[in-house]
């Protein structure tokens, strides 16, 4: 079988990474287990085999041979065929994620399960994405998706994995990632989520300048002009807006955030 190259299909071939990553997830017979792509079932039937449950959402119906092997080998499978983009996550009472992602997806999947209530996750990505994934503050690397992710969860590189564990073989190295989602009480305070991503989002498009320099540039991304912006900023006393964007760790970046949304929001 052909694969769907706009779909972005790369089979999972190597067992050895799949055993990496359902020991990297810690799945035990207590998990119900969601995964994003059947491929040819190879991760899919050792997550059953470990698993109380497994969901996995999948949109080609050309592989149903290859579901219908895995679910008579293992009952515990339930296969969804659907976009996972599309699905409501929060109906399937799942705690863990396992799945070697789509790659053109990504960045939407990865968003939209830091919305549900999960555990860990451990995912295959692209090496470049992971690396900006985990990165950390001072690094090149270090963006939007780095703060977005890791405001919400603790990031851990896994391992590096080579073209050769799929098939057809990707022009890219992958890596596997393990996402856990941080408790409630771990999280900093936001005066208001979505004020924040607008925050993120025009710092980094910017990231080598100023904190001050960056936000007046995409002040239209705060829904704010260049000058309301600009007195906001000078009044801010208590914040080192000459710092880098690229050099701000997320603390301060939820400090940054609250500070403006409380002087735009007063009452």
């Amino acid at each position: 079988m052909k694969q769907n190259k706009k779909l972005g299909q790369c089979f999972l071939k190597d067992k050895n990474i799949v055993k990496k990553a359902v020991d990297a997830a810690n799945v035990n017979k207590n998990d119900i287990v969601l995964e994003i792509g059947l491929g040819k079932g190879i991760l899919t039937k050792e997550l059953a085999k470990n698993a109380k449950k497994v969901y996995v959402i999948e949109l080609d119906k050309r592989l149903e041979p290859f579901a219908e092997e895995v679910i008579a080998e293992h009952p515990n499978v339930d296969v969804i065929w659907n976009d996972a983009l599309k699905v409501n996550l929060n109906e399937l009472n799942f705690n863990k994620i396992v799945a070697n992602l789509p790659y053109q997806i990504s960045s939407p999947i990865t968003f939209k399960f830091l919305k549900t209530d999960f555990e860990v996750a451990v995912l295959m990505y692209q090496y470049e994405f992971a690396k900006r994934m985990v990165a950390k503050e001072g690094t090149k690397e270090y963006g939007r998706l780095s703060v977005s992710v890791q405001y919400n969860a603790n990031v851990e590189f896994i391992c590096k994995v080579p073209p050769s564990a799929f098939s057809p073989k990707p022009k890219v190295d992958s890596a596997i990632v393990r996402i856990t989602k941080k408790e409630p009480n771990e999280l900093f305070h936001l005066e208001d989520e979505e004020f924040f991503e607008k925050v993120v989002r025009a710092l980094f498009q910017h990231k080598n300048k100023t904190a001050k320099k960056a936000l007046i540039n995409s002040s239209h991304e705060i829904g704010l002009n260049r000058d309301e912006l600009k007195d906001i900023l000078n009044n801010l006393s208590e914040f080192d807006l000459n710092e880098r964007v690229f050099k701000l760790n997320i603390k301060k970046i939820v400090e940054l955030s609250n500070l403006i949304y409380k002087l735009t929001h007063k009452k």
